[in-house]
């Protein structure tokens, strides 16, 4: 996937550059909201449509390279954990006309994982505390449903990117601390039935925003 591909590059890019000089390292802790809303189409009857919005606690690992301009550095953030969404359902009632038998209620389950969450930015110091942060990012959903219809839906990559501003204050020994405010957005996808072509889930875009506390170290 693109993702890998980015952690390659970095990877090498780090190993050719005057090894571990300019590099920080650290772990990450972000509290945030993200909303998102589905709809569901099963042939050509009508759509349902949910939307809803999460309370999720992401930690994560980054390691940064900074530039020979002491200002600029670029960085790559990982998330080692799944986040797992709420799980969503609604009952659909099969409706017989007279003569059919009697009318059968089902109820579907829908929840989905985001797994390997990675983001690769660029943070430029505005002074010797103050920074802006701007990354392009990728993550993996895994849809986990039990529905009626016998519909099974495929996983898709999502893409997106966040903003970000913060600030950093040296703590000695070469020890850091960061708090920062971000912004993210993943672009929607269209999740198609594997086993009924005439079935689908589109999403729409995933807005998010959060706080992140980050401590780490120079070398």
């Amino acid at each position: 996937m693109k993702k890998y591909f980015y952690l390659i590059i970095f990877v090498l890019g780090f190993f050719n550059s005057s090894y571990a000089d300019g590099m920080k390292v650290g772990v990450s802790v972000t509290a945030g909201v993200f909303e998102a809303s589905a709809k569901e189409k099963e042939a050509d009857e009508t759509s349902i449509s949910k939307s809803g919005e999460i309370l999720v606690a992401i930690p994560s690992l980054f390691i940064e390279k900074v530039l020979p301009n002491d200002r600029v550095s670029i960085g790559l953030d990982y998330v080692p954990v799944g986040l797992e969404s709420e799980t969503t359902d609604h009952k659909q009632t099969d409706v017989k006309s007279e003569g059919e038998g009697a009318s059968t209620t089902v109820t579907n389950t829908v929840q989905v994982d985001f797994e390997d969450l990675i983001t690769l930015y660029v943070k430029a110091d505005i002074n010797d505390n103050v920074y802006l942060k701007a990354g392009i990012s990728q993550v993996d959903a895994v849809t986990n449903e039990n529905l009626g219809t016998g519909s099974k839906y495929g996983d898709e990559t999502l893409e997106g990117y966040v903003l970000g501003i913060g600030y950093e204050m040296e703590t000695g020994s070469n020890m850091f601390v960061r708090a920062e405010a971000n912004w993210m957005e993943f672009g929607g996808a269209t999740f198609n039935s594997t086993n009924n072509s005439d079935n689908s889930v589109t999403t729409s875009d995933i807005d998010g925003y959060g706080a992140r506390i980050s401590i780490g170290r120079s070398f």
